[in-house]
């Protein structure tokens, strides 16, 4: 790998780095500003890794999570990077830190997906989402040129049962039953009436919600941006606008956030109000909620998608198959004594 330094005398800084052959390479980057100079070495780390400047492509997994985690770190939500992080010590604990990448073959990566059940005794569905994580990575290696081919590429995921993560009618009630401030229902209901994610919502400020238009802009803000780095409009339910305007109403001028409440802070409250009920709630499960109640409406996957933020139309595909379970569930919410 290559490393910078600056010079004491004239306060340039240099590249170090060691060629094929052995040779050391110390040479100025021409620039006395330390980002520029580490964007230069992130550059020259590149074309070292292509084998411009005569490096093998091929390097120790220690060196590649390093680097990898390095640009995920910088590209990707902070969610993502910290599951990154979690396969990168998986992928070291099981592989070792000084395997070379060419070494880690399609056999190795099967050997890897049953460490994950059998070893670390994680459930399936956390097992696939950490092969996942590990497929993507190594597609980056092969990007950056350092393997030919990604040795999961071939690795199947295993076969789990899916699991119907949303409120029943009766559940949904049964949970806003017990919601006895009104600060704290018109949170939850803003989560459950835009299907926004956790970390969307709390980073949620005035200045993106338009209440004579009635529409939120879920946008990227300082150290904030959307899971895929899309920013998209949400429209707002009739029954969600008197909240927030009461929220608005009684919001501090100072106080730009329109959510009180910290990510965790707001996970919490989720965990107090899902014992009072005994209807076990989280973020995540009122955005289930929504997107399939919108397909059990006929809504369209096409939109769905656009107000849930995702990236494909494969991960909103599943609320259709969803939203005729839920509309049992709505049939059977009906039954009176007669």
């Amino acid at each position: 790998m290559a490393s910078i330094y600056r010079d004491a005398k004239s306060g340039c800084w240099y590249i170090n780095y060691i060629t094929l052959d052995g040779k050391r390479v110390r040479r100025s980057l021409g620039t006395r500003d330390r980002r520029l100079a580490e964007l230069k070495l992130k550059e020259i780390e590149l074309e070292l890794a292509k084998g411009r400047l005569g490096f093998t492509s091929d390097i120790e997994l220690r060196a590649f999570l390093e680097k990898f985690l390095e640009w995920s770190r910088t590209t990707k939500a902070k969610q993502t990077y910290a599951t990154d992080r979690k396969v990168a010590e998986n992928l070291t604990e099981y592989f070792g830190e000084t395997i070379r990448l060419s070494r880690i073959t399609t056999a190795k990566a099967e050997g890897f997906k049953l460490f994950l059940v059998n070893h670390k005794e994680y459930s399936k569905t956390t097992a696939n989402i950490r092969l996942r994580h590990a497929k993507a990575m190594f597609s980056k290696a092969v990007e950056w040129n350092h393997l030919a081919e990604n040795p999961f590429f071939k690795v199947k995921p295993f076969k789990t049962e899916e699991k119907l993560r949303y409120l029943t009618p009766e559940e949904l009630k049964r949970f806003f039953s017990v919601i006895d401030r009104e600060d704290h229902r018109a949170y939850f209901l803003l989560v459950f009436y835009t299907g926004m994610r956790l970390g969307e919502v709390t980073a949620l400020e005035w200045k993106d919600i338009d209440l004579e238009n009635d529409i939120i802009v879920v946008r990227n803000k300082g150290t904030f941006h959307t899971k895929n780095y899309k920013e998209r409009v949400v429209p707002i339910h009739p029954d969600l606008k008197p909240y927030l305007e009461k929220l608005k109403a009684d919001s501090d001028t100072e106080n730009v956030r329109v959510v009180k409440y910290s990510r965790s802070g707001l996970g919490k409250l989720f965990s107090i109000y899902s014992k009072r009920s005994g209807v076990h709630c989280s973020p995540h499960k009122l955005r289930h909620t929504f997107a399939t109640l919108l397909a059990s409406k006929g809504v369209s996957l096409k939109a769905i998608q656009e107000i849930l933020g995702h990236s494909r139309v494969t991960t909103t595909e599943i609320y259709a198959k969803m939203a005729t379970d839920y509309l049992k569930e709505s049939v059977k919410s009906l039954s009176i004594n007669l």
